[in-house]
């Protein structure tokens, strides 16, 4: 088995996908990728366990959760990456490394794991970090940089995403450094994040599993503010950690305070060179696509979705969704592709799909405004209902007039201003450019009223 194998696993235990897609995950030619299901297919039956099947495009892996769990116990191949990031999280959590036992234990050969270490020997000279060697018992760690800090906190956030799949010399290092049970710490701190009005992500919590680590090993990180002291939601925040995390230690429950009160005030734990790409590209999408983006949440949000996408992209975390564009997601897909190409950017396309909706998302609020009156023709109408259904819509988009009237006059051409109204909705096909529904109800309006609002915005383009 080699790194395409464990790769393919991480990919097929999480989705279904085609080859075609597989390709933009894993960075390899199609009949190599054909030909390693092939070779997984031998081994889950040698194992007793479902083979890889096919549906139309589609390859996919359906196992119940223990049979997950006993796929990755017996699965033992590490990537090229893990076996690198394995290596300086046991040495920099161990302080010590002997790569002679480690070889025995990831099962690899001498030239490999020499290989693995040179990049871990490079980052340490790059960043500051030394060790010295002991002949006959292994290297040691003597001072460990800042920047190798927070590189190691990196990694480990991976093991965290990836716990549920992690194989055996994996879990059983991770299982080694952190002293708490995962699941039972992630339930005290939901109650903690959503009591502070903190939006809660996997990537914020494999953050806060890691910090906890980081502190046993090496004391943590500087987030300790006192400005933040005399703050009403600092206290608000340690009450609610006093509450959910009486077990936590007491540094930890410190930093974690500090940590939690400057992220709510938007001062977290963000990397300044992302930071940057992100503002640069978030300009060159309202530039490109013809919006503002006034509403500042929803800017907020694309920040958001293109942070994370670059941090899960650079640090190959392949954690994905089956996805499918739609025409419009098709148009903003190209466009934002256009926008990361220009830059030599890339990312993972269930990333992009996430960026695509905000986009479209964003799209839809900026031209929603520009619906001022919409027709609405019903075949038979009662003067009641058009008083209630109006009053409902007018509640909804105090902004739009809406209009009710009879097709019965439309169909006889006593009623010749149809033309006056951005949108024509009817329960029948009776005018040019009408909108149908099977029957009135507000959500279909919306829909409507949305997908006109993505039309007005994609025009702009000149791709429709």
């Amino acid at each position: 088995m080699n790194t395409t194998a464990a790769n393919i696993l991480k990919v097929l235990s999480q989705t279904e996908i085609s080859i075609e897609d597989m390709q933009l995950y894993l960075n390899v030619e199609k009949n190599s990728i054909i030909k390693t299901i092939s070779q997984l297919n031998d081994f889950l039956a040698s194992i007793n366990l479902p083979i890889i099947s096919k549906n139309d495009n589609f390859y996919f892996l359906k196992l119940m959760p223990h049979e997950l769990k006993f796929l990755f116990e017996n699965f033992t191949t590490l990537t090229a990456d893990e076996k690198i990031d394995y290596l300086f999280i046991k040495f920099i959590s161990t302080g010590f490394l002997n790569l002679e036992k480690e070889k025995e234990i990831l099962d690899i050969s001498r030239s490999t794991i020499l290989r693995s270490f040179q990049v871990v020997k490079d980052d340490f000279s790059k960043n500051g970090t030394t060790y010295e060697y002991y002949h006959g018992k292994g290297l040691v760690l003597k001072k460990l940089s800042k920047k190798d800090k927070i590189l190691f906190n990196k990694k480990l956030m991976k093991f965290f995403i990836e716990e549920d799949t992690l194989v055996p010399a994996r879990r059983e290092l991770l299982n080694s450094i952190k002293l708490f049970d995962t699941k039972k710490r992630l339930s005290q701190l939901y109650p903690i994040l959503k009591n502070s009005g903190i939006s809660i992500n996997y990537f914020l919590l494999s953050f806060i599993c890691s910090l906890e680590v980081c502190i046993h090993i090496f004391g943590g990180f500087n987030f300790i503010n006192d400005s933040n002291l005399n703050l009403d939601k600092f206290k608000e925040i340690e009450k609610s950690i006093t509450i959910f995390g009486d077990d936590f230690n007491n540094d930890f429950k410190n930093q974690l305070t500090h940590f939690l009160t400057s992220l709510y005030f938007e001062n977290g734990i963000l990397e300044d060179d992302i930071k940057n790409i992100c503002f640069n590209l978030i300009e060159s999408i309202k530039k490109t696509f013809q919006i503002k983006i006034s509403n500042k949440d929803l800017e907020k949000m694309l920040f958001n979705k293109l942070y994370l996408s670059f941090f899960k992209y650079n640090n190959k975390i392949v954690k994905i969704i089956n996805v499918s564009f739609n025409k419009p997601h098709k148009i903003i897909l190209n466009k934002l592709d256009e926008i990361l190409n220009k830059s030599s950017y890339t990312l993972y396309l269930v990333d992009k799909f996430m960026i695509v909706y905000v986009i479209r998302r964003i799209l839809m609020d900026e031209n929603f405004s520009n619906i001022k009156s919409v027709l609405l023709l019903f075949n038979e109408v009662v003067a009641v209902d058009q008083i209630v259904f109006k009053k409902s819509l007018k509640k909804f988009y105090p902004n739009i007039i809406f209009d009710v009237e009879a097709t019965f006059f439309h169909k006889k051409d006593i009623i010749q201003n149809h033309k006056n109204y951005d949108i024509i909705i009817s329960d029948s096909n009776i005018v040019p450019n009408v909108k149908v529904v099977e029957y009135y109800n507000t959500i279909n309006i919306h829909s409507i009223l949305e997908n006109h609002a993505l039309t007005s915005g994609l025009n702009k383009l000149n791709t429709i």
